[in-house]
C-alpha cells in the first residue's frame, strides 16, 4: 500500500534566469556537450526572424571589438600628440639655449609659441630692474616686459602668483587689456604661468615674472586643462631668464 506522499505528482522545479545564467557562465562548455539542445535554441532578434545563440555571441564581440579599437586609435593618436608636442618643446628648448640675451629669449619663445604652439598673444611681464640686467638700454622691451612689482595693476594677479601653478581659463577685461593692450578683446581664454616659482620658500615667493599665453578660442585654455606641458614651460623658461639677472639676485 503506497503512501499518500508516493501518490502526489511531483513538482517541477522552477530555475529564475539568474540561475540559469549562472550556471552556463560556470559551465561554458554545456552547449559542446548538449549540441541537440543548441541546434534547438533559438533567441528572438530586434528584427524579425530568429539569430543563433552563436551569431549572437559574434554580434557581441564585434561591438566589444569596435569599442576596443575606438579605444587604441584614440591612445594612438594620444602619443601621436605627445611627440608632435616633445619635438617642439625640444625646438623651444634649443632656441632658447641658444639665446645670448633676454632680447633673445623673449624672441625665441614668441616665434615658438605663435609659430609651433598657435598662440594668438604672448605676453612676458618680468619683476626685474631692466638696469640690473645686460638688456639693450634702447630695446622696447623695456617698456613692455619690465614692471615693478609693486605696481598696482598686478594686484588682481596676485591670487594666480599664490598658487603657484598655472591658471586657465578666461580673464576680467582690466586683465586682458594690461596683458594683451589692443589685442585683449579678441582674446577668449588664456594661460598664465608664474616664472621662477622654484624659488618659493616658507618666507615666501621670490617671482622673477608671469608669461601669458592668449587665444581667440574660448575652448583653448580652460579650468580642467592639464597643465603638465604649462609647468614644465614656466620652469624651463624661468632657467632661460635666470643667469640674465644674476647679478640682482647676487646683490640681494
Amino acid at each position: 500500500m503506497s503512501s499518500t506522499q508516493d501518490s502526489q505528482p511531483q513538482q517541477p522545479i522552477t530555475l529564475d534566469a539568474e540561475t540559469i545564467a549562472e550556471y552556463l557562465h560556470q559551465n561554458p562548455e554545456f552547449f559542446e556537450q548538449n549540441p541537440d539542445i543548441l541546434a534547438e535554441l533559438n533567441i528572438s532578434h530586434q528584427v524579425s526572424g530568429a539569430i543563433s545563440l552563436v551569431e549572437r555571441q559574434l554580434s557581441a564581440l564585434r561591438d566589444q571589438n569596435k569599442k576596443l579599437k575606438a579605444q587604441l586609435e584614440g591612445l594612438i593618436q594620444i602619443a601621436r600628440d605627445n611627440d608632435k608636442l616633445n619635438d617642439r618643446m625640444h625646438r623651444l628648448i634649443i632656441s632658447l639655449m641658444d639665446a645670448n640675451s633676454l632680447n633673445d629669449i623673449y624672441i625665441a619663445l614668441d616665434d615658438s609659441l605663435r609659430g609651433d604652439f598657435e598662440a594668438d598673444a604672448v605676453t612676458i611681464k618680468l619683476f626685474i630692474d631692466p638696469n640690473q640686467t645686460n638688456i639693450d638700454p634702447d630695446s622696447d622691451l623695456i617698456q613692455t616686459i619690465f614692471v615693478p612689482l609693486e605696481d598696482s595693476r598686478l594686484d588682481s594677479f596676485k591670487n594666480i602668483l599664490s598658487n603657484e601653478k598655472p591658471v586657465c581659463g578666461p580673464l576680467k577685461p582690466e586683465q586682458l587689456s594690461y596683458l594683451f593692450d589692443d589685442q585683449a578683446d579678441d582674446i577668449k581664454s588664456t594661460a598664465l604661468i608664474p616664472l621662477g616659482g622654484d624659488l618659493c620658500s616658507s618666507s615666501g615667493c621670490n617671482y622673477l615674472g608671469i608669461l601669458a599665453i592668449g587665444s581667440h578660442d574660448e575652448n583653448r585654455f580652460h579650468a580642467n586643462i592639464g597643465t603638465l606641458f604649462l609647468n614644465n614651460l614656466g620652469d624651463i623658461l624661468s632657467r632661460g631668464i635666470r643667469p640674465y639677472v644674476a647679478e640682482k639676485e647676487t646683490h640681494e
